[in-house]
């Protein structure tokens, strides 16, 4: 399980452990702010017997939960835009628009429709950067969902393409 919080600390110090896991001691935050923070995700947090000691519980079951991101469209380019509102109006049994979907402002990609989303992205003619994009944030941040909307944040550090 993965979760991303941000909430402002004065110091942090992080310590690696055995099994994956890490310590992380954060100065200046309150214990309460920390859980109001993880709770939001659909996580439960809860200080376990022995002092000192947090348990993270999910109260979903596995697969139950779609990691998504929204970004501007700024960072697809107008041939981008064009094929994926073609794939997306598509309306064979078992065509692209199951898994590109027009928004209105939009597209989503459901990632987890196929094995291998961005090689099927590249068959289709998507381009170079916006197939980076979707590579390096589903690797960064195991997203089964990417929506590129007209009124998406800007992400630092990608393409942006004026049309």
């Amino acid at each position: 399980m993965k979760i991303s919080v941000n909430i402002e600390a004065g110091a942090l110090a992080a310590m690696p452990l055995n099994g994956d896991r890490i310590a992380v001691d954060m100065d200046g935050i309150e214990l309460a702010t920390l859980v109001d923070a993880v709770n939001t995700h659909g996580t439960l947090l809860r200080i376990a017997d022995q002092p000192g000691q947090i348990v993270v519980e999910d109260s979903l079951p596995f697969g139950t939960q779609l990691n998504g991101l929204c970004c501007s469209t700024a960072h697809i380019t107008s041939e981008d835009n064009a094929l994926l509102h073609a794939l997306s109006q598509q309306s064979e049994a078992y065509g692209d628009a199951e898994w590109v979907h027009y928004t209105g402002s939009g597209y989503l990609l459901r990632l987890d429709a196929w094995s291998f989303p961005v090689l099927r992205l590249k068959r289709l003619g998507l381009s170079k950067a916006c197939r980076r994009l979707v590579v390096t944030l589903q690797r960064r941040y195991a997203l089964s969902l990417i929506h590129f909307d007209a009124f998406g944040e800007l992400l630092p550090g990608f393409d942006v393409f004026d049309w």
